[in-house]
């Protein structure tokens, strides 16, 4: 049931509610065969006691809520009461008795009974009206979660496209099949890129397959390749992931790194125990004194972010750096799987 439903039909649930637990708490009476003062109850206070409640429930308290007139608000609130008094008093008339001494009683005793469920009106109308803006607030939040997780992936893609095109531009002219080579492992990581990773989660088979063409692209511009070392272990089939959440590690490892037969850079992803790690480790090499002034990027804080978003308690991150080696440690926990998709 919706909100909007709840808060339309609460006051017959209430008013159920009511009437079931008067009858449990009264059992003893129908049992000995005096149910008609529990019917005229029933019939009789029940009933008034609901049109009070209700009036304020769907009337008053939104007038409350919204803070304008509330001085004349109140004064309306008490007159009903006391004009309600009279109602009390005809219905009792017609229905059970002409004493004036007990009408005039039932008068007065009727402020008890409206005060009583004028302020259970207002104070679930009051619950509901919290509730609702809760959730209310709590769509507004996933909902700019959402927008601010496309516009974070939205910056990785030119990045990435930005230094892909550059490397194939590096041999171009020099080595054609290496050429249409990399163009096709390029247009592969394009359809990825367009048609697989728009969503919040993508299946980690593919996004490890982005990972090793991206590597066969880079490979291509060194005569000794195998610096780089790719390693899967584990199950990885019906697991979810957010979309190039390895990349920028991968990516600064080839940035940053030496590379070289002797210089290995070392990525891992291993699947076990609802954990996902991923590790990456390279050489450091000298940076010239214009790399070092230059902008590091949105890289490493827009995975950050991301992750934050994504797994609020569910990830660590660890980042080390000597003077020789620069490493990165992810470790993702309880991946979603196809299941709960």
């Amino acid at each position: 049931m919706t909100i909007r439903k709840l808060r339309l039909f609460a006051p017959a649930f209430f008013w159920i509610f009511q009437i079931l637990v008067h009858i449990i708490r009264n059992i003893y009476v129908i049992v000995s065969d005096s149910f008609s003062i529990i019917f005229s109850n029933i019939i009789i206070i029940y009933p008034l006691d609901a049109v009070t409640f209700s009036v304020f429930y769907y009337y008053f308290a939104p007038l409350f809520f919204k803070k304008k007139n509330i001085q004349v608000n109140i004064i309306f609130s008490i007159a009903y009461i006391f004009l309600y008094g009279f109602v009390w008093v005809m219905v009792y008339y017609f229905w059970q008795t002409h004493d004036h001494n007990e009408l005039k009683s039932l008068y007065f005793s009727s402020f008890g009974h409206s005060l009583n469920y004028c302020f259970l009106g207002v104070l679930m109308r009051l619950g509901i009206e919290w509730f609702e803006k809760r959730e209310t607030q709590k769509e507004l939040e996933k909902q700019n979660i959402k927008t601010e997780l496309a516009l974070l992936r939205a910056q990785i893609n030119p990045h990435f496209l930005f230094n892909t095109l550059n490397n194939i531009n590096s041999f171009a002219t020099q080595n054609s099949e290496k050429t249409s080579y990399a163009i096709i492992k390029l247009s592969e990581i394009m359809r990825y890129m367009l048609y697989e990773a728009n969503g919040e989660k993508v299946l980690l088979d593919k996004e490890l397959q982005y990972i090793y063409n991206f590597l066969e692209l880079h490979k291509l511009r060194y005569k000794h390749n195998s610096f780089v070392q790719f390693s899967v272990s584990g199950t990885t089939s019906n697991i979810f992931i957010p979309p190039m959440i390895f990349i920028p590690f991968i990516e600064n490892a080839f940035k940053h790194g030496k590379k070289g037969p002797k210089d290995v850079i070392e990525i891992n992803i291993s699947v076990r125990n609802k954990e996902i790690d991923f590790n990456c480790q390279n050489n450091k090499r000298q940076l010239s004194e214009s790399e070092k002034k230059l902008d590091k990027g949105i890289g490493i804080q827009n995975i950050k972010r991301r992750l934050e978003y994504l797994y609020p308690q569910g990830f660590v991150l660890d980042l080390l750096e000597t003077d020789t080696t620069y490493s990165v440690h992810l470790k993702i926990k309880n991946y979603e799987s196809s299941v709960f998709i």
